[in-house]
């Protein structure tokens, strides 16, 4: 039997993990992207369908879903909804829209799609226990996105 520490602190790693997952960081400062930057997150790479920068978020979103799902029976009714609703492709599809890594692309938008379509790929392919213990420490492009995220600029 797990004991009550160690759900606690399942519980409260996933918890942090999936406010991560959902971008609730820094959702103050909401800008529009550019449409160029738009266009370039939901274009197919080299022509192979479903392979956009959007197309992976979702992917990754589901991961994420799919990883929580043993814990949410865990939480009480109200905190599991919360977090169900933030997992849903669709929500969790438009809090990547208000990111920073979506919104403020660096100098070179198509670098900023490749190294996060490369941490998403990267999730999508990890045992759901690597991404409890955190996603930034799946890979350099996982811990590269992760410090765009957290920034303060």
């Amino acid at each position: 039997m797990i004991s009550v520490h160690k759900k606690r602190t399942v519980l409260l790693s996933l918890i942090l993990v999936l406010f991560a997952a959902s971008f609730t960081l820094d959702c103050a400062k909401k800008k529009k992207p550019s449409p160029a930057a738009e266009a370039i997150w939901k274009m197919d790479r080299a022509g192979v369908p479903d392979s956009s920068g959007l197309a992976w978020v979702s992917r990754y979103c589901e991961k994420i879903r799919d990883c929580a799902q043993d814990d949410l029976k865990n939480l009480n009714a109200d905190a599991a909804a919360i977090l169900e609703k933030r997992l849903r492709k669709d929500f969790c599809l438009e809090r990547f829209k208000e990111t920073k890594v979506y919104a403020y692309p660096s100098q070179d938008p198509r670098i900023t799609l490749e190294r996060t379509i490369s941490c998403f790929k990267t999730a999508t392919e990890a045992q759901c226990s690597s991404i409890k213990k955190g996603v930034a420490n799946l890979s350099e492009d996982c811990k590269w996105l992760d410090q765009i995220q957290n920034s303060n600029g």
